[in-house]
């Protein structure tokens, strides 16, 4: 990882300052080499540092079976998203090089707007966008006390103040809504069904688990594309029912007029991008529903909202329930491999015994049965397992492993034995 970083800085220096010469025409003649290059600079920092966290988490959830590997990397995922977004503000501070609000009427606006929508925020970020025309505004943070709009020098310059106030309490309706705690459930809901889908398939079907690079990528290329048509179409739900909220504390001839300049100094999509892949509706279609649609009380907004939130919540219960039912039988497979690299035989025969018939025959327990008699060089009887592993072609009856001399269990049949020569002076 270091190499790779010491390389990207390496090229990509001479190649920013290239980008520079040839993009400097047409920048803004305010900007400087060093605000060009920190500009382009700004996604990176902002997922640098929770890839870092990923990829440390990766590290302490390495080592076993692959397949049991990767569920528990992906059981960590939701406390990584919880984490991700409890740190946005510190991460949005990082990359945008977010500064404290200078402006007394600009605080006191937000307060204003803040009461009225009922979302305490502790208050406006200045967001840096280093001399680059970016009208843009955001909120991040799930705890108040910890909780910002952020706001671009760029806007703040080319919308009145009847418009900035539009701007803050469209960022205060997703807050007040939820939206930011919908997005987090839809994220965890979406890996719980990735997770229950992987211990089923691994459990009841693991000749149709994913273990190679091509299954790999098919998994993520489908897991991307329900991603992308699901989360979409959830972020234009939401912007939807924002514009309406903030169409309701401010005024729809306001709220429209912000949109408007919103629309005159932006860039449309690529029209090569369908409506349903965008996080945002077009802004057309924004205006047309804030000035023709009916009005809607913000008590109904909020009902709509709560229930969205619980549907989302009820639905993750669901799937954890869901969930734990393969997860126990994968957990006593995950018990068993432990015993057996440790190399404690008779926790293993105990846990081996434990294990339900059908499955005792599943491929990684007959793995792991495989390495036992291996161990106590039982050859043939690893063949067998190896058979029964890869053509579920049944020689011998695998729990023979923990059958070796000098076991309680040979000892116990022994003295039977003996018991019965002495009975009948045979012995």
């Amino acid at each position: 990882m270091l190499v790779s970083l010491t390389l990207y800085i390496a090229l990509a220096k001479p190649a920013f300052f290239e980008f520079y010469r040839l993009f400097k025409p047409v920048l803004d003649l305010r900007q400087t080499a060093s605000d060009f290059f920190r500009a382009r600079m700004t996604v990176p920092i902002l997922f640098f540092p929770p890839i870092m966290l990923w990829m440390l988490i990766e590290d302490l959830s390495s080592g076993g079976i692959k397949p049991l590997t990767e569920i528990r990397l992906m059981a960590a995922a939701p406390l990584f998203f919880v984490l991700l977004y409890l740190m946005a503000p510190k991460l949005f501070n990082l990359a945008w090089r977010a500064e404290d609000n200078d402006d007394p009427e600009l605080d006191d606006m937000l307060k204003r707007l803040s009461e009225k929508a009922e979302s305490r925020v502790a208050g406006v970020k200045i967001w840096n966008t280093f001399n680059e025309p970016v009208p843009n505004a955001a909120v991040a943070g799930l705890l108040p006390r910890y909780r910002f709009v952020y706001i671009t020098r760029y806007l703040l310059g080319m919308f009145t103040p009847p418009q900035v106030e539009g701007v803050v309490a469209h960022e205060l309706a997703h807050l007040r809504l939820g939206h930011v705690t919908s997005y987090m459930f839809y994220s965890l809901n979406l890996i719980l069904v990735s997770i229950a889908l992987k211990l089923s398939l691994l459990l009841y079907y693991p000749q149709y688990y994913p273990d190679s690079t091509i299954y790999t990528a098919i998994e993520l290329l489908l897991f991307l594309a329900v991603f992308s048509v699901t989360f979409t179409a959830l972020a234009r739900h939401c912007e939807f029912q924002a514009d309406a909220f903030a169409s309701e504390i401010t005024s729809p001839d306001i709220f429209a007029s912000t949109l408007e300049t919103l629309n005159s100094i932006i860039l449309p999509p690529p029209s090569i991008i369908p409506n349903w892949l965008l996080t945002h509706p077009q802004i057309q279609d924004r205006i047309a529903r804030v000035r023709n649609d009916e009005r809607h009380k913000i008590v109904d907004l909020k009902r709509h909202a709560s229930r969205l939130r619980f549907s989302m919540l009820a639905s993750g219960l669901v799937l954890l329930l869901l969930t734990a039912i393969p997860a126990s039988g994968v957990n006593k497979i995950s018990g068993y491999h432990e015993a057996v690299k440790a190399g404690n035989g008779t926790l293993a025969g105990e846990l081996h015994r434990s294990l339900p018939d059908w499955l005792k025959t599943h491929p990684l327990v007959l793995q792991e049965t495989g390495k036992m008699a291996v161990n106590s060089q039982r050859w043939v009887l690893a063949a067998a397992l190896a058979a029964e592993a890869e053509w579920n072609l049944r020689l011998l009856d695998g729990s023979q492993v923990f059958h070796h001399p000098g076991s309680p269990e040979v000892t116990f049949d022994f003295e039977i034995v003996k018991f019965v020569l002495k009975s009948l002076d045979l012995w």
